[in-house]
């Protein structure tokens, strides 16, 4: 190598530390609501200490690259194909996970996945359903493990769990399952995975209204998880807290304070998702355009894209439907037809927000208020 290389080379290598990018964590904000923080939450995650193919740190840096705020690992109370390789006590991927989750900023949830029964023994078609839960809040991982479903779940509860079912569609179309309905009866869960990885069960929508469940979604990460760069839609729980730690997440989760998000829907309650919209999207209309034609500038702060069509509105005056995009500004032109009114109009627009569902078949409503002034 010459001389002149060398020196080349010697410059580039020192120059690399100072060049060098580490992780970034991408922002995803979504508004607060009046008393509430909104956390950002994936309450299903496995890694090598039950059936996944990740460390549990590998997780916690994702969680923090994708903008959550809290997340659980739920290792398999039964399953453990790696016990050769790895501890087999189920706290140990949580006490891995705890010191960078701490200095990340993260609330780490203490969980573990109940699993009836063990889906790599199961047969192709679960006649009775997944009979698979997550317990979160616990103090006692291994206490969990027991062949019976209902002893495991009376033992989350005596620890003050909160529980969930996990993926009613899971081999099977989604059914209140007799052990389902069992469990709820006995007050042994209390939320349910609307949102499992990439599907949405719409046959199970109508039973969060029905049996008072809290909505849950979840990606049930077993491999390392995608960036949001890549197109990853990866699932979350948006979890309406006072709070910002773990007392604040489980008083929210038994409150029923949460709403699920997928790509371009959320799943909530009407009180909640309004005030996710009232406080994403604001409205300005120059005073120039109060004409025939009045132009409004709508702007979407949040993360959530919304897509808003006209519900009611006087017969003269007219709004194509639109889509607007996350963290940006979008320009709306109205039109009012012949046979407007003349002089200024106050006119309130009754709106769809067609991506926010607040229960099956029912989007949010909304409310603008403009100016027309016909010249």
């Amino acid at each position: 190598m010459s001389r002149m290389l060398v020196i080349v080379a010697a410059l580039v290598l020192g120059l690399a530390p100072v060049v060098a990018q580490g992780p970034t964590r991408t922002e995803m904000p979504v508004p607060d609501l009046p008393g509430y923080r909104t956390l950002k939450a994936d309450f299903h995650l496995h890694t090598v200490f039950s059936d996944g193919n990740v460390w549990p740190t590998v997780h916690v840096m994702e969680a923090w690259r994708d903008g959550l705020d809290v997340i659980a690992l739920t290792e398999h109370a039964e399953y453990h194909p790696h016990e050769k390789d790895v501890n087999t006590d189920r706290a140990r991927s949580y006490e891995i996970a705890r010191p960078l989750a701490e200095r990340l900023g993260l609330v780490l949830v203490p969980g573990v996945e109940i699993t009836k029964p063990d889906p790599y023994t199961a047969p192709p078609v679960l006649e009775e359903g997944s009979q698979h839960f997550n317990a979160l809040f616990v103090t006692d991982f291994n206490a969990l493990t027991t062949p019976d479903l209902f002893e495991a779940l009376r033992r989350a509860r005596a620890q003050e769990a909160f529980v969930f079912w996990n993926h009613p569609g899971f081999r099977a179309e989604p059914r209140w399952f007799p052990p389902v309905a069992r469990a709820h009866a006995e007050g042994l869960f209390q939320g349910m995975e609307l949102v499992n990885g990439p599907d949405f069960y719409e046959p199970a929508y109508p039973w969060i209204e029905e049996h008072g469940l809290t909505i849950i979604a979840n990606s049930d990460a077993h491999d390392p998880v995608p960036p949001r760069a890549t197109g990853m839609r990866r699932p979350i729980t948006l979890v309406f807290a006072r709070s910002a730690d773990v007392e604040g997440v489980r008083e929210a989760l038994f409150a029923r304070r949460t709403a699920a998000w997928l790509g371009d829907d959320v799943w909530g309650a009407e009180e909640q998702l309004r005030g996710l919209f009232e406080g994403a999207v604001t409205v300005e209309q120059p005073t120039s355009a109060r004409s025939r034609s009045p132009m409004l500038l709508v702007r979407n702060s949040s993360a959530i894209p919304m897509h808003v069509r006209l519900r009611n509105t006087p017969a003269w005056l007219r709004m194509p439907e639109a889509h607007l995009p996350p963290e940006q500004t979008t320009l709306l032109r109205l039109t009012a037809l012949p046979g407007a009114p003349a002089g200024r109009q106050e006119v309130t627009l009754e709106l769809e927000v067609l991506n926010l569902h607040v229960g099956p078949g029912r989007p949010l409503q909304a409310l603008w208020s403009i100016v027309v002034e016909a010249r």
